[in-house]
């Protein structure tokens, strides 16, 4: 069964990689957590949603939509992806340095509810390792500064993941991490 849906999700895949904006590749780390830290590692596509909608001078603001695959490992692996719509704030000009700014509020479904950790790598804690994000269904907000170089852009970004208390459990996360981008 695996054998005729993976040539069916490829095509999906390289077709909606083809009809991206950007392409992200990411790496960073978990800076808030309650007593993980796992490392952290992201593949996006970003697609126009609204080009344009409000523009003053040189610099503009636009509105796309963000589909990302990452994983987060440590002792244990948690994979998740997310679908979040961002407000990017940039230079009008697409040649040349220009810095933006992006911030975005989505969803992410993790394939884990619980990050673990040993506890002795971490001897300012006294907790047991573990970070219970209480479900599996994650609200995802994000705050990013990059610079845009012609096609290709770096940017620092600050992810925040929580259930927002709709569980009974909402330890919560934060990541850091930096990414390299290709616009198409």
């Amino acid at each position: 069964m695996l054998r005729k849906r993976l040539p069916i999700a490829l095509v999906l895949l390289y077709t909606s990689i083809a009809s991206a904006e950007t392409l992200t590749v990411a790496g960073g780390k978990t800076i808030r957590s309650s007593t993980t830290e796992h490392d952290s590692y992201r593949a996006e596509v970003n697609f126009n949603w609204k080009p344009e909608i409000w523009s003053h001078g040189s610099w503009g603001l636009s509105l796309n939509h963000a589909f990302s695959g990452m994983t987060f490992r440590d002792e244990n692996t948690v994979n998740a992806i997310s679908w979040a719509p961002n407000l990017i704030l940039a230079a009008r000009e697409k040649n040349g340095i220009h810095p933006y700014l992006q911030l975005g509020f989505g969803v992410a479904y993790l394939s884990d509810d619980k990050f673990e950790s040993e506890p002795e790598k971490h001897p300012m804690y006294q907790l047991d390792g573990t970070t219970d994000m209480g479900s599996h269904w994650q609200f995802e907000s994000s705050l990013a500064v990059g610079l845009r170089i012609d096609s290709f852009s770096i940017r620092a970004k600050i992810y925040h993941y929580s259930n927002a208390d709709l569980a009974d459990e909402n330890e919560g996360m934060d990541v850091a991490e930096f990414g390299v981008s290709y616009r198409f």
